[in-house]
């Protein structure tokens, strides 16, 4: 009985201390669908910056959006760390006039929500 008390706090303490090493991301916001049409290379520099500014220093990916897939789209980043894998994703998808951005992601080094509130405090300017 006791090994198993033991057991029990030792598996609870390592996921907390997991737990603080790890930052989830998950802003979603809308912005005007002809703003985001016309100036989607500026939305895409200001991901890369941003996600840079915060440690995703290198896109692995992306998906433009276009006519053809109703607008949906994908940038991604993903870092290997010796802590683990740090993957960062901004996803676009029309909602009738506007156009849906999320940005999500989880880390082991970097701060992805900080990321997160970086770009839409950016593409809120926009």
């Amino acid at each position: 009985m006791a090994r198993s008390i033991r057991n029990s706090l030792l598996f609870l303490l390592t996921a907390v201390v997991l737990a603080s090493c790890v930052t989830i991301a998950d802003q979603r916001f809308t912005m005007n669908r002809d703003v985001f049409s016309k100036h989607y290379e500026d939305v895409k520099r200001i991901v890369l910056e941003e996600a840079a500014n915060n440690g995703f220093t290198q896109m692995t990916g992306e998906i433009k959006p276009s006519q053809y897939n109703g607008w949906k789209g994908q940038i991604y980043f993903s870092l290997v760390t010796p802590n683990g894998t740090d993957q960062l994703f901004v996803e676009f998808e029309p909602q009738g006039d506007l156009e849906s951005v999320y940005v999500n992601g989880a880390g082991t080094r970097t701060n992805g929500d900080s990321a997160a509130q970086a770009i839409q405090a950016r593409l809120g300017k926009l």
